[in-house]
């Protein structure tokens, strides 16, 4: 087998030398025509400027392409590319609506062109411009201590085609309060043209896309609670004959409504309502302030039954739950000296100072500067009271 097969070596060779030859006579001489298909071939408006011209647009949605036959012989088929095609078309007698657009195809001159179909159909829209009010959305952890965000433009002209401009709804610059501040602020926000479920519409045009926005923030402030008695109980001293927890709140509002409050009213209370049971008291919030509390808890003291026991913390004894942050306590500002002061009824609910534990809820995060609440777990007794009842964190 193997000596049959170079026998035939010589044949085999001559075989496709004649191939070969054949191959480039066919080619250099008889050249055969063929058509080729060319898709996705941009399509360019001849009379764009017209169109413009009568305060029309084509529909940015229209996908201005087509394809493309081309015959020609085999040869000058194989230099043509999609980038050597060129394809035009003009809108007669444009109007508002849909249009004719008549194409033709340039390539060179050794080959011919047919489209599948040599007309297509564009929407023409009427290019408009239309004002619109600017909004403003606050976002970010720190968004409810904004008070205002005023702009120094509140309109915006808007410009594009008829369907988009009449779906944009808002133009919204975005502010985000991603940082605690209570300081007035200047800062550039840019604007963004949106729908009514505000989603960005595209193919619009804004007379401006940024406008400096002036942020004020509320003010902040820790006050005391103070209970309103009837008028015949005017006489009650806080803490000897009754306990109320918590003794301060932190309120919120704008700088000139808070600096004239030192302290927020109960409502008023009718002592023959109250007892040494816990009951609980709403607040006389003013209006303009915001509290983190609209209710305190308050009750009498038996002082015929009462008994006292005093202990003294450090910072060493108190523990932090949630500490999401690894803080140690160290990153507050903690006293010498932490007293807690706890009244009994009876000798028999005394505790001792193992039995009763401090600690702060960081549950919320650290922000410096921000005072935290000494809380305590459940003990079976009278009143607890903590000196000093906040600490805060550097």
């Amino acid at each position: 087998m193997i000596e049959r097969l170079h026998k035939n070596t010589k044949i085999k060779i001559i075989s496709l030398l004649s191939a070969i030859v054949l191959w480039m006579y066919v080619m250099a001489v008889v050249d055969p025509e063929d058509t080729k298909l060319y898709e996705n071939i941009p399509i360019t408006i001849t009379n764009l400027n017209e169109i413009k011209d009568l305060g029309l647009v084509v529909d940015p949605d229209d996908n201005l392409v087509t394809s493309v036959y081309i015959k020609g012989k085999l040869s000058d088929l194989q230099k043509i590319s999609a980038n050597n095609i060129d394809v035009y078309g003009t809108v007669s007698n444009p109007i508002e609506g849909q249009n004719q657009l008549y194409l033709r195809a340039s390539v060179n001159d050794k080959v011919t062109t047919e489209f599948k179909s040599d007309t297509i159909v564009i929407n023409l829209e009427k290019s408009i411009e239309e004002e619109k009010n600017i909004t403003v959305n606050i976002t970010g952890v720190y968004k409810d201590n904004v008070d205002k965000v005023d702009l120094d433009k509140t309109k915006v002209v808007v410009s594009g085609p008829r369907s988009s401009v009449d779906s944009v709804k808002y133009v919204q610059a975005t502010f985000d309060a991603n940082k605690e501040s209570v300081d007035t602020k200047s800062t550039e926000l840019e604007l963004k043209a949106l729908d009514s479920e505000m989603n960005e519409v595209d193919h619009v045009t804004l007379e401006f896309n940024k406008v400096t926005a002036k942020v004020s923030y509320f003010q902040q402030k820790q006050v005391k609670i103070n209970p309103i008695f009837s008028s015949n109980e005017s006489n009650l001293v806080q803490d000897q004959d009754f306990t109320i927890i918590p003794s301060e709140i932190n309120i919120k509002g704008k700088s000139d409504v808070i600096n004239n409050i030192d302290s927020i009213n109960t409502k008023m209370i009718n002592v023959d309502e109250l007892g040494t049971n816990n009951k609980i008291v709403d607040l006389d919030i003013p209006d303009g302030i915001n509290a983190d509390k609209d209710s305190v808890t308050i009750k009498l003291i038996n002082k015929n039954k009462t008994k006292n026991s005093t202990f003294i913390y450090s910072g060493d004894d108190i523990s932090l739950l949630n500490n999401e942050e690894d803080v140690s306590i160290n990153d507050f500002e903690i006293p010498d000296d932490i007293i807690v002061k706890i009244q009994y009824d009876n000798d028999s609910d005394r505790i001792s100072k193992n039995d009763l534990k401090l600690y702060l809820d960081l549950s919320e995060g650290i922000v410096s500067g921000t005072r935290y609440a000494i809380t305590h777990n459940d003990i079976n007794v009278k009143s607890i009271t903590i000196e000093p009842s906040y600490i805060t964190a550097k």
